[in-house]
């Protein structure tokens, strides 16, 4: 039966979407030998609408040669805002291989470099499939830096240093005004402290100065003010 679907008008959303796609397009190249890798190139645009799928490479039974600008060519073209890499394992074993990872690694950075990213990679065989996006292989592999180029490196490390500056900067800031306002607590704790101190002792004198004018006996302010006799004899030459 011929298949009529037109593939370019779909919309992917999820991993699954693009095995069911790839399943059409393996029904669709009857030609295709399957017992080989193959790695194909899947266009998107801004909605995740299919501009175009390309079968960039044929391998052996076990591997596929991808060069970054056969990945770029049609996309870059299309104007595509990003691509999915698929590859099928002949094996029918779904994990990816070092080869694989490597592959990725290298393909994210050059697709960076061309703001195109790489939004999966989707390794397929006849019955199932694995997702680097589903799984968190690809944002691992987002994070290394090995196809990273040197002034990118450069310009990351100052980015971060940066941020850190900042940091420290809103940290420092924020332990000095906690200092300052427990510096003002307790300068505010103690100054009361002192100032009731200061006030109480003016009062005692004053009561001592008032009861020398009234004529009280020396011995009794004494007693009763808690002052000693010659600060009471100072009171009286003043």
């Amino acid at each position: 039966m011929k298949l009529t679907v037109n593939i370019e008008q779909l919309a992917i959303h999820h991993s699954s979407d693009i095995y069911q796609i790839m399943q059409m397009v393996l029904k669709r190249e009857k030609k295709l030998n399957t017992a080989k890798e193959h790695f194909w190139v899947i266009a998107l645009n801004n909605a995740n609408k299919i501009l175009s799928i390309e079968l960039v490479s044929t391998g052996s039974t076990s591997n596929v040669i991808v060069r970054p600008m056969e990945v770029l060519s049609i996309p870059l073209q299309k104007r595509a805002t990003g691509v999915i890499l698929v590859h099928n394992h002949p094996s029918g074993r779904l994990e990816p291989s070092d080869e694989d990872k490597e592959l990725t690694d290298c393909l994210i950075q050059a697709c960076r470099l061309m703001n195109t990213p790489v939004l999966d990679h989707v390794i397929i065989t006849e019955s199932s499939y694995y997702s680097f996006q589903a799984s968190g292989l690809l944002e691992r592999l987002e994070a290394s830096n090995k196809y990273v180029l040197p002034f990118e490196l450069e310009k990351q490390f100052h980015d971060e240093l940066e941020e850190e500056i900042k940091r420290v900067e809103q940290e420092s800031k924020k332990k000095v005004k906690e200092s300052l306002k427990i510096g003002e607590e307790i300068g505010l704790k103690k100054g009361k402290e002192i100032g009731f101190k200061e006030g109480e002792e003016k009062g005692i004198e004053q009561i001592a100065r008032q009861m020398l004018q009234d004529g009280t006996p020396i011995e009794h302010i004494v007693r009763w003010t808690g002052l000693d006799a010659e600060e009471i004899e100072k009171f009286k030459k003043e």
